[in-house]
């Protein structure tokens, strides 16, 4: 495949455009879908990140801020991809393998995990398992540990998508433990995270009736990229032992912590784990190695009946020969891990955060001081006034009525208070560039003219049950092309993306609301 430079001295892909304009599966009737494929629908329809990164990814020209992602690699990988020991095909690759994946993989995991990690003994590959993603692995453990209707306990804010990874078909529940930017006594900073108010929450849910089964937590942090002390982990670990409860710790950022001075404390680093048969470690290749499109999510459990649990499930979330070989590859090959692949990617993630920081400063926009992440916790309480979460989704409209997509505190991280957006870096130097003008514009109009509502539209949303098929395809071909007519980014770098097509914009935003259920996080 070949690359084009973009500006920074960024390889991207030469097929590469803004956003991919698709006309989704709509099916004027749900008449064909049992009930329940429809109330998966409706969930997955309510998780906010789903449905907002559907919309940024079907409209042409949005900068995508919201989505995860590190796409500042791409030409790092172009090349060893094409490394000829990568390119091998061998036979059994093609045929069935262990369905937890295949034995050299898992070897290959087990010595870069007890490498990278610090682990405090060697891994056994015997106890790694591998599917296609994190999220999904989420979903065999939660489902291995608990039954419907049964809770975990997550602190929040925190990365919206777990709600339907855990959710979706385990069916569990998530209790928050909530973290507010008001510091509680022993607090040393906003959303400060402590044992103690896990402890509380876990004894106000069960006095509730609630069945709690265990605690997930992300470390580091998704949206706050704090990065959490052995003592806060161990302090943790001992709550959890004295109540019986499970510790999945989704460390899946571990390597993308671009802070030199910043220590990282693994759970597997601890030499004495209280309850080692309820702690499992879920970490993927998605963010620390920049591959979301690969789907590999691995789980590190000393626990046999949940490594059988997961194994009797994981039928249904394999990943292809090919791939675990690739992955093989890269995980092995140590000298570029740390010549070539770490320090660059460090370096380049600096450098953006650091423009997007200084932007934003310039904004008179705090934001929170996080060693790890691919993101900013940003606080835009000042331009949202009054300061209410219906005002959020309000800034957030503007946002994307100008082209560029952040997700917003309440809806994408269940966050208790509203003015906090979560803002990706991570992203093609141009896109950083046009992104943050438009942010710009943005908080201008709404210094000199206040946050005003949009206008509402008179008529009535349609809902998928009173839309017809050839309507809905009609209008978003039509707005397809009215999009595609207004020109590239590159073109409308100091003009209102939204003033081009405002009729087919509002259109497709009411469109939008008839659908249910796409978009990832």
């Amino acid at each position: 495949m070949g690359s084009e430079v973009g500006q920074g001295g960024i390889d991207r892909p030469k097929s590469f455009n803004m956003a991919v304009v698709e006309k989704p599966q709509i099916v004027g009737s749900q008449q064909f879908i049992s009930d329940r494929a429809k109330q998966i629908c409706k969930a997955r329809g309510e998780i906010f990140l789903n449905t907002a990164a559907g919309r940024a990814w079907r409209i042409k020209g949005i900068v995508d801020f919201g989505v995860s992602e590190n796409k500042l690699m791409f030409d790092v990988f172009e090349k060893k991809l094409a490394e000829p020991k990568i390119q091998t095909l061998a036979p059994h690759m093609l045929f069935y393998d262990v369905m937890a994946g295949n034995l050299r993989f898992r070897g290959a995991l087990a010595e870069f995990l007890t490498e990278r990690l610090n682990a405090a003994k060697p891994l056994d590959p015997k106890n790694v398992r591998v599917c296609n993603g994190a999220g999904p692995m989420m979903e065999l453990v939660a489902s291995s540990i608990g039954d419907p209707g049964d809770c975990l306990m997550m602190p929040m804010p925190c990365y919206g998508g777990v709600f339907w990874d855990v959710g979706g078909r385990a069916e569990i529940n998530v209790v928050p433990v909530h973290l507010t930017s008001k510091m509680e006594e022993g607090d040393t900073m906003p959303f400060q995270l402590t044992a103690k108010k896990i402890e509380d929450t876990y004894n106000k849910a069960t006095a509730e009736g609630k069945k709690i089964v265990g605690i997930l937590l992300i470390n580091p942090h998704n949206p706050l990229g704090d990065i959490y002390s052995a003592e806060l982990i161990m302090d943790i670990l001992n709550v959890c032992h004295r109540h019986s409860l499970h510790v999945i710790m989704d460390e899946i950022y571990m390597m993308s912590i671009f802070d030199t001075e910043a220590k990282f404390t693994s759970v597997l680093s601890l030499p004495n784990i209280p309850d080692p048969q309820r702690v499992h470690l879920v970490w993927g290749f998605a963010k620390d190695f920049c591959m979301s499109g690969m789907r590999c999510g691995v789980l590190y459990s000393v626990n046999e009946a949940v490594n059988k649990a997961v194994d009797a499930l994981i039928y249904f979330n394999m990943i292809p020969g090919p791939i675990q070989h690739v992955l093989t590859e890269i995980v092995l090959d140590k000298e570029w891990l740390d010549n070539v692949f770490i320090p660059t990617k460090y370096s380049r993630m600096r450098e953006a955060r650091s423009y997007m920081c200084d932007k934003l400063s310039a904004l008179g926009i705090p934001v929170r001081k996080s060693p790890s992440g691919l993101y900013i916790w940003a606080d835009f309480r000042k331009y949202i006034q009054p300061l209410t979460p219906e005002n959020e989704l309000v800034l957030f409209e503007k946002f994307m009525d100008a082209g560029v997509y952040l997700t917003p505190g309440i809806e994408a991280f269940n966050c208790g208070e509203p003015g906090f957006f979560r803002m990706v870096f991570t992203v093609y130097r141009d896109h950083l560039e046009v992104g943050m003008e438009r942010i710009a514009a943005v908080l201008k109009d709404c210094a000199e003219n206040g946050l005003t509502k949009p206008q509402a539209d008179n008529a009535e949303a349609p809902t998928s049950a009173d839309v017809k098929e050839e309507s809905l395809e009609d209008l978003l071909g039509l707005l397809q092309g009215r999009i595609s007519s207004s020109g590239w980014l590159e073109e409308t770098r100091t003009q209102n993306w939204a003033t081009q097509n405002p009729e087919a914009l509002e259109q497709f935003k009411q469109a939008m609301k008839s659908q249910e259920g796409f978009g990832d996080k």
